[in-house]
């Protein structure tokens, strides 16, 4: 056998199977059926296919286990507990109006599966009159027919069912996911609303130890009415910057209780490690690909209008319809019976529902493509941002620790008249912006991370 095209063969097989794992890594049902249906396995026998599934099912879980573990261990002190979230998502009523949206999809499917055909029973009376010499006559006839599906018809129904319910299960998960966005979205608003309020604290604290430094000082003559003056006015600042955070802080309490109330939220921000930057652009992007719920329902929307069509251009082809009849004539004298048999003359509408089908699977593959683009794009936007603002992270955190430094230092040389009251406020005021911006780009960071293996299903995994 020539090594080339063994080597191309081999290699088709394996990205096959990577495809087929990273959707289905979870369960290994989905993965055989896709696998079957894959051009490179579709001449192998069950047996070698369910041989080959198990060792990349092994591959899969060696190559995901260190990334399953890192995601633990960085992103979840910052997050509520996992069967919290899950029981409080399950409960929504977004994921409840999803569910019965799914239901009724499954529903959709049943009735295409069984199928548009009906019995119609008719029946009719009517007198003959043969004669004044033979009198009248009452007749009467009776029938039941109903169309068949021929053609293929009812096993590209079965699959286009199989596709609905395909499709309303992504939806579904869609859902699931979305609501899990949405729940880690508002959770770290929260946490730095935790933040501003800290910092506010720590800033007004400080400027109460200013205020007391100066009502000294001016008491024994060293400073002046408007050193005073000044003090109290920055203060009564400090004061209301504390007000307002304490607001946004109750405000954002108040919507996750009456959003989430089964979960407990934290009133202080967590004190664990900033999460390092994770590794593996290209690998980490194949894999939000793959499970994008976004992207996955729009293949399968496209798969299942591939299917319609087929199913429109097998409907150009009539059904006919059978039936049997009895009738009677002549008051009973004449009993007959029978079966019918009738074909439908198929107009052009037939033709242009076949054509529009098709045209709208070949919009929806295109779609496809570029939400995958678009999807991948942001991904790599997401990443970089990522990777600027963990620098930024570590410049600010040393940034603000020098700066917390100074502040301190420059109070103790007010306090010994070596600084002015308007240096030692402009210190400390730039010590509080630094602070509060080191504390909220480490948020940005730890809430990027999260999204990322939120996106990847690594944590909050409800599907």
């Amino acid at each position: 056998m020539n090594a080339k095209p063994a080597r191309a063969q081999n290699l088709t097989w394996g990205m096959a199977l990577l495809r087929a794992l990273c959707s289905h890594r979870a369960n290994s049902m989905p993965v055989l059926a896709t696998l079957s249906s894959m051009p490179p396995f579709a001449s192998l026998a069950g047996r070698q296919v369910k041989q080959l599934l198990g060792l990349g099912l092994s591959l899969s879980t060696w190559l995901f286990a260190p990334v399953t573990a890192l995601a633990q261990t960085e992103v979840l002190p910052y997050l509520p507990d996992a069967g919290a979230v899950k029981q409080t998502l399950l409960n929504s009523p977004g994921v409840y109006s999803a569910l019965a949206k799914r239901d009724a999809q499954r529903e959709r499917a049943q009735g295409i599966r069984a199928g548009h055909a009906e019995f119609t029973v008719r029946s009719s009376f009517q007198s003959r009159r043969a004669g004044a010499a033979e009198g009248r006559f009452t007749e009467s006839i009776i029938s039941v027919e109903r169309p068949i599906r021929l053609w293929g018809k009812s096993a590209q129904d079965s699959a286009l069912a199989a596709q609905t319910e395909a499709v309303a299960g992504i939806e579904y998960s869609d859902a699931l996911h979305e609501a899990s966005r949405e729940l880690l979205k508002l959770w770290f608003a929260h946490l730095r609303g935790l933040n501003d309020q800290q910092n506010a604290n720590l800033h007004f604290d400080y400027m109460q130890q200013v205020q007391r430094q100066v009502e000294r000082r001016f008491q024994r003559g060293e400073l002046a009415q408007l050193d005073l003056t000044l003090a109290s006015a920055e203060l009564s600042r400090a004061q209301a910057v504390r007000d307002s955070a304490q607001a946004q802080l109750a405000a954002s309490r108040a919507t996750l209780n009456r959003r989430y109330p089964t979960l407990s939220i934290p009133s202080v921000i967590p004190l664990a490690p900033l999460p390092p930057m994770p590794q593996g652009l290209d690998t980490l992007r194949d894999a939000f690909l793959a499970k994008n719920h976004e992207l996955n329902l729009l293949r399968a929307e496209a798969q299942r209008l591939q299917l319609l069509a087929r199913r429109f251009e097998l409907e150009r082809t009539p059904d006919p319809t059978l039936g049997v009849y009895a009738a009677t004539e002549r008051g009973g004298a004449e009993q007959i019976s029978g079966v019918s048999l009738s074909f439908p003359i198929g107009g052009p509408i037939r033709a242009a529902n076949s054509r529009m089908a098709m045209a709208e699977a070949r919009s929806l593959e295109e779609q496809v493509q570029q939400v995958e683009r678009s999807l991948a794009g942001g991904f790599d936007a997401l990443w970089a941002q990522l990777l600027h603002k963990r620098s930024a992270a570590d410049n600010l955190s040393q940034a603000a620790q020098r700066q917390a430094v100074a502040a301190e230092k420059s109070l103790r040389a007010f306090a010994l008249g070596e600084y002015s009251l308007a240096q030692t406020l402009q210190v400390n005021r730039t010590a509080s912006e630094y602070r509060h911006a080191a504390r909220t780009t480490q948020l940005e960071v730890i809430e990027l991370v999260a999204l990322l293996w939120l996106d990847l299903h690594e944590i909050w995994d409800l599907d």
